[in-house]
C-alpha cells in the first residue's frame, strides 16, 4: 500500500451583487471536512459566523445573513493535507461484506432523493451482476457499464437518477456519481456521494469542482471511487486499487439541510437556471456555497491554489 501526503493552500472568493435595495441575502457555506483522507488547518473566513451546525452526515455548515448591502465580498482560505491512497493490493479477506456494521449497511444502501432505486435500474443492475459474487467484481462491472454507456454533458436540467434516460445516459460528474452510488446500493454495497474539488496529479497548480463517491469495504473502511476513473482493476487474478488524483471533500452525501430554512418569498431562480437543485429546506449539494435572496442577486466566485 502506498500513501502520498501533500499540502495545498486554498483560497475561495465570492462576490454577490444586489440589483435592488432593500435586499436580504442568506448564505450557507460548507466548511471543508476533517476526515481520514484529509486534514484542514488555518481556516479563515472574512465574516464572524452567525450560526454553525452539523447535518446528519456530519457536514459542517456556516450560515450568514446580510441586509441592504449592494456588494458582499465573501472569502475564506485554508490549508489542507490530502492523503492519497494508491497501489493497494486487495486481499481476499476484504471480499466479505458480512462484518460491515449494520448501521452503515442500513444508512448507506437506502433509497433517497436523487438516488432513486427505480425498477428499471434494478433490472439493469441484476443483469450486470449476473452471478458476480465478490464486491470487487461488482464494482468493476459498474465502472465498465458507466465507461461504455455514460457520456459527459453539462448543464443538467433535471437531476436525480429517476430522471436519467437509461438508454441514453448523459450528465456531469455529479450524475455519474449518483448513478454509481445507486447501483452500489441496489447491490447492497454501502455507498455515498462526495462533493468538492479535484487536483489532478499532473496539474498540481489548478483545482476544479468535482463530484465522486465512496464505498465501504470490509477492513478498509470508506474508499474513494471516481466512477469514470476505473479505480479498481483486475490483473492476473489480483485486484488493485489506484487513486492518482487529490480529492478535497467539502460535503458528503446529498440533500444537505439548510438551517434556518429559506423564506418562501426568497428567489431560487439563480440555482434553478443552473440546474442545481435547491429547495426551501435543503440543497442537493454545497460546493461550497448556496444563497437565497429577496431580490435578484448575481454571484461571481472562484477557487484557486495559493503557491
Amino acid at each position: 500500500m502506498k500513501f502520498d501526503f501533500k499540502k495545498f493552500n486554498i483560497e475561495y472568493k465570492a462576490n454577490l451583487t444586489s440589483f435592488k435595495k432593500p435586499n436580504v441575502i442568506k448564505i450557507w457555506v460548507a466548511r471543508p471536512l476533517n476526515e481520514a483522507s484529509q486534514k484542514i488547518t488555518d481556516f479563515k473566513i472574512s465574516f464572524n459566523k452567525k450560526l454553525e451546525y452539523k447535518d446528519t452526515k456530519e457536514n459542517k455548515i456556516l450560515y450568514f445573513q446580510f441586509r441592504d448591502q449592494k456588494n458582499i465580498n465573501f472569502n475564506f482560505s485554508f490549508s489542507v493535507t490530502i492523503n492519497k491512497r494508491s497501489e493497494i493490493l486487495i486481499k481476499k479477506d476484504y471480499f466479505s461484506q458480512i462484518n460491515i456494521p449494520s448501521e452503515i449497511k442500513k444508512k448507506f444502501t437506502k433509497n433517497e432523493k436523487y438516488l432513486e432505486q427505480t425498477d428499471d435500474l434494478k433490472r439493469i443492475v441484476l443483469k450486470i451482476l449476473d452471478e458476480k459474487e465478490n464486491i470487487f467484481e461488482k464494482i468493476i462491472a459498474f465502472q465498465n457499464f458507466l465507461k461504455n454507456n455514460f457520456k459527459y454533458s453539462y448543464p443538467v436540467k433535471n437531476r436525480g437518477v429517476k430522471n436519467l434516460n437509461l438508454k441514453n445516459l448523459k450528465g456531469d460528474c455529479g450524475e455519474a456519481g449518483a448513478l454509481f452510488v445507486t447501483m452500489c446500493r441496489i447491490a447492497k454495497i454501502p455507498a455515498i456521494n462526495n462533493t468538492g474539488f479535484v487536483i489532478y496529479h499532473d496539474e498540481l497548480n489548478n483545482i476544479y469542482e468535482h463530484g465522486w463517491t465512496s464505498i465501504y469495504i470490509n477492513k478498509l473502511g470508506w474508499v474513494e471511487i471516481d466512477p469514470l476513473a476505473e479505480n479498481i482493476k483486475k490483473n492476473n487474478n489480483q485486484y488493485i486499487y489506484e487513486q492518482n488524483n487529490y480529492l478535497l471533500t467539502v460535503t458528503k452525501g446529498f440533500n444537505i439541510p439548510l438551517k434556518p430554512v429559506i423564506p418562501k418569498n426568497h428567489k431560487l431562480d439563480y440555482w434553478n437556471k443552473l440546474g442545481l437543485p435547491l429547495t426551501y429546506n435543503s440543497a442537493q449539494v454545497l460546493q461550497p456555497l448556496v444563497f437565497s435572496s429577496l431580490e435578484k442577486v448575481k454571484l461571481k466566485d472562484s477557487i484557486k491554489i495559493i503557491l
